[in-house]
């Protein structure tokens, strides 16, 4: 076979398939994908993108390095080597790369991470067991350092893992003290699906592990009035303990993807080098819930309300003295569960990420 032979449809539509399975920021999917030939347009959508947290596309951009990692591994193992470009177009913003593809024969099909992409999944369940051996962490921090640049930070001492801890704390608190973060997070949850069902879009409440006893309160805190209500009485701080500081302190390994710069490529590249770490972590048996709040926040992009901006610089600061030189972008939890989670967020149908022949 030819080198530059075409990809036939069917790898067309496994590229693309491995590519959507990918994380993104309250399962959004902000992914749009054009062929011209063998090669493939990667575009942010810019209707699931461009919220509050997502101001400069950080969050859609973490999400696109994540959907091209995955193609890329796919198409490696199928045969094929991806040629990448970034930002390909200068006055295109929303074009994060174009992928062109070559036929390798004698390319390594048995690519690992290729046999974890339909697997990796988010656990926000807790309590989880450990411990995350001394082994899996050089496996995980030579997945991340495959992407150029990227590194895995962890917590050395005990000061330094309250450090950590208090940081995504704060991030987490503010994400129910903000009112422009409140309402992006509760627009997020499809409260229609119920507690047991699952959703193609967004977040279903069962995806959450809300303890029954608190789901009542939980859905109301989506209204504006109630979370107020709520927040004079001291709940954001909370809310930011079980949804943060808890399950981490539960859990036996926490980890931080760290990027050279604040720079959108730099951005995109941590998300290649988030979703090499967590396939390897899913290969390891290790159950992973990942808190990009304090990475987004502490990049200083998000706009929000003049009250909060002292917490945000807190937030910045705090990132900086754990993990410089570089910024921290996305913490992990790391654990092994008793079980896989019953319920999993789903993912759109692929014709809807593109116009395909």
């Amino acid at each position: 076979m030819r080198r530059d032979a075409a990809l036939d449809p069917d790898t067309k539509t496994a590229i693309l398939c491995a590519g959507i399975a990918a994380p993104s920021a309250d399962n959004s999917q902000p992914w749009r994908f054009a062929w011209s030939g063998d090669a493939l347009d990667v575009r942010i959508d810019a209707d699931r993108s461009g919220r509050v947290s997502d101001t400069r596309y950080v969050l859609s951009d973490l999400a696109a390095g994540a959907c091209i990692e995955n193609m890329v591994i796919r198409g490696r193992s199928l045969g094929y080597v991806a040629g990448l470009q970034w930002f390909p177009s200068s006055d295109d913003e929303l074009c994060v790369a174009r992928i062109g593809w070559r036929r390798e024969p004698d390319s390594d099909r048995s690519e690992p991470l290729a046999g974890a992409i339909e697997q990796r999944h988010t656990d926000r369940r807790f309590p989880w067991r450990g411990p995350v051996s001394a082994e899996t962490r050089a496996l995980l921090e030579a997945q991340a350092q495959r992407i150029s640049g990227q590194q895995l930070w962890w917590p050395a001492t005990s000061r330094e893992r309250k450090a950590a801890l208090n940081v995504i704390r704060q991030a987490e608190t503010l994400r129910f003290k903000s009112p422009a973060l409140h309402a992006e997070l509760f627009s997020s949850i499809r409260f229609s699906a119920g507690w047991r069902g699952t959703c193609e879009e967004s977040l279903a409440p069962a995806a959450l592990a809300v303890e029954p006893p608190l789901r009542p309160v939980f859905q109301a805190m989506r209204r504006p009035a109630v979370m107020a209500t709520f927040n004079r009485l001291g709940a954001a701080p909370l809310l930011g303990w079980r949804s943060a500081w808890l399950p981490i302190r539960m859990s036996p390994g926490l980890c931080l993807i760290v990027i050279p710069s604040r720079t959108r490529a730099d951005v995109l590249a941590g998300g290649r080098a988030l979703q090499r770490v967590w396939l390897q972590a899913t290969l390891a048996g290790l159950s992973v819930q990942p808190y990009a709040a304090p990475g987004v926040l502490g990049l200083g992009f998000v706009p929000v309300e003049p009250a909060f901006q002292r917490t945000v610089s807190r937030v910045a600061s705090a990132l900086a003295d754990l993990c410089g030189p570089g910024h921290g972008m996305v913490f992990l939890r790391l654990g092994r569960a008793r079980s896989a989670p019953r319920r999993r967020s789903g993912r759109r149908p692929l014709a809807s990420f593109g116009d395909f022949e």
